[in-house]
């Protein structure tokens, strides 16, 4: 069985695409992953509230729901512009040397 986790694909302008999953503490499978995919920086607390607790946007929620808190952090894509003439033109075709 594979730890409970979610998995979070983040686009931003400017930014490289993140692709990633979190994992639930205090889960029974986090040292057994058949996947090998748990890394302690990916593990966090998933606080859990019961039905009629107030969502972060301030709605009551009639369903119990769980809230983590994890920092994200994105890569900057390079501008092509600050590239020198030989390494802009592979990256503007698509092309490897």
């Amino acid at each position: 069985m594979r730890p409970a986790h979610m998995h979070f694909m983040i686009e931003a302008a400017g930014y490289q695409r993140l692709v990633t999953h979190v994992f639930r503490d205090a889960d029974r499978y986090l040292d057994s992953d058949p996947v090998f995919g748990v890394r302690s920086s990916l593990v966090c607390h998933w606080e859990s509230h019961p039905a009629g607790s107030e969502t972060p946007t301030g709605v009551s929620s009639d369903k119990p729901f769980h809230l983590l808190r994890f920092e994200f952090v994105l890569q900057q894509v390079e501008p092509l512009a600050r590239l020198s003439v030989q390494e802009a033109a592979p990256a503007a075709t698509g092309t490897r040397r």
